[in-house]
C-alpha cells in the first residue's frame, strides 16, 4: 500500500509528504525541551551568524528547520527527474529524506549539518550535469566552492571535498586545467574567511583554533536507546536491499546514470566513513547521509516487482520512525 502510493508523482503526493514531515515533527514543536544543544563549544562562522541573527526561540527554530528539510526533499525529487537516473518520475526520494532526517528527532532540529546539506547536494548536481560537457568543466570549481562554504557551517563537509576528485576521475577525463580551478574553488572560500579575519583585527591563532576544534573536538556522545537501536537495524536492512538493488541493475542502466550512482555510493562511503573516523561527527551528519540512503532505497522500492516484502519494511520503518517519536 505505502510503496504503491509513494511511487507516483503529483500535487497530492507532494501534500502527502509535507503532511507526514509535519506529523512527525509536531513532538518537536510541542515539546522544545527535546531540542539537542550544539555538538560544539563555538560554531564555525556561517553558522555563528545564523546564530547570532535568529530569532531565540525552539519553535522557530524547529519551523526554519522542518522548512529547510521539505526544501532538500524537493530538491531531491528535481534532482531526479532533471538528470533521471533512477529512470522514473518518482516523488520516493522526497519522502524517504523526510523519513530519514526524522530519525534522530533532537539532534536534527537546527543542526548545522543542514545548510550543509543543500550545498553538497547543489555541488553533486553540478558534478553530475558536467558528463560529456565539452571543453573545461567549470563546474568542478562551482562544486568545490559549494561543498567548501558548506564546511563554513558544519567543519565536517570539509572531507566532502574528495568527491569533488572523485568526480573528476568518474565523470571526466580530467586535466590539469580542471582539477587546478577545482582546488582554487576549494580554497577560495578560505581565503575570504581569513582575509575578512585579518581586516577586522581579529586574533589568527583564533580562527585555527576554533577550525581545529570543530573538526576534531569529541562531540557528546549519542544516547542509543532500544527503540533508535531497532529502528537502525531496519534502516540498514532496507539500505542492504536497495545497494543490492542498485548494483543489481547498473548493467541495464545508461552510463551517466550508472556514473551518478557511483557519485552517490562515493557520498554514502564519506558520510559513514566521516562518521566513524572523525570525532567531532556524530548522528547530526545524518542530514547528508540521508541523500544518497534516500536515493539507493528509493531505487529498491520504485522497481520492485513483488511488493509483499518491500512493504513489510518500508511499513516497519515508518512505524518505528512513529515509535521513536513517541518515546524520544
Amino acid at each position: 500500500m505505502f510503496v504503491r502510493l509513494f511511487r507516483g508523482a503529483g500535487t497530492g503526493l507532494f501534500i502527502l509528504i509535507l503532511l507526514a514531515g509535519a506529523a512527525l515533527w509536531a513532538s518537536a514543536y510541542f515539546n522544545p525541551v527535546t531540542v539537542s544543544s550544539s555538538s560544539v563549544t563555538e560554531a564555525m562562522p556561517l553558522w555563528n551568524i545564523v546564530l547570532s541573527v535568529m530569532i531565540k526561540s525552539y519553535k522557530v527554530q524547529v519551523i526554519v528547520s522542518f522548512i529547510l528539510m521539505i526544501l532538500i526533499a524537493m530538491l531531491l525529487i528535481r534532482f531526479n527527474i532533471s538528470e533521471f537516473f533512477i529512470n522514473h518520475r518518482t516523488f520516493f526520494p522526497g519522502i524517504m529524506f523526510v523519513l530519514l532526517y526524522s530519525i534522530f528527532p533532537g539532534a536534527m532540529v537546527y543542526n548545522a549539518a543542514l545548510p550543509a546539506t543543500i550545498l553538497i547536494l547543489a555541488a553533486l548536481w553540478r558534478m553530475v550535469a558536467s558528463y560529456r560537457q565539452s571543453g573545461v568543466a567549470y563546474n568542478f570549481f562551482d562544486a568545490a566552492l559549494l561543498i567548501s562554504t558548506a564546511s563554513l557551517f558544519y567543519a565536517n563537509a570539509i572531507w566532502f571535498l574528495l568527491l569533488v576528485f572523485v568526480g573528476l576521475l568518474l565523470l571526466r577525463s580530467p586535466d590539469l586545467r580542471e582539477i587546478t580551478i577545482a582546488i582554487a574553488g576549494a580554497l577560495l572560500p578560505y581565503a575570504f574567511l581569513y582575509a575578512i579575519w585579518y581586516l577586522t583585527n581579529r586574533d589568527i591563532i583564533d580562527l585555527n583554533v576554533l577550525i581545529i576544534n570543530n573538526l576534531f573536538e569529541e562531540a557528546p556522545a549519542f544516547v542509543w536507546s532500544r527503540t533508535a537501536v531497532i529502528l537502525m537495524v531496519i534502516l540498514i536492512f532496507n539500505l542492504i536491499a536497495g545497494l543490492y538493488s542498485v548494483m543489481t541493475d547498473m548493467p541495464t542502466k545508461k552510463v551517466k546514470s550508472r556514473k551518478t550512482f557511483f557519485m552517490i555510493l562515493w557520498l554514502l562511503a564519506i558520510s559513514v566513513a566521516v562518521y566513524f573516523a572523525v570525532p567531532s561527527a556524530s548522528v547530526e551528519i545524518m542530514a547528508i547521509a540521508a541523500i544518497p540512503s534516500a536515493f539507493v532505497i528509493s531505487n529498491y522500492y520504485v522497481f520492485a516487482r513483488k511488493l509483499l516484502i518491500p512493504e513489510i519494511m518500508f511499513s516497519l520503518l515508518i512505524v518505528m520512525i512513529i515509535i521513536a517519536r513517541i518515546w524520544q
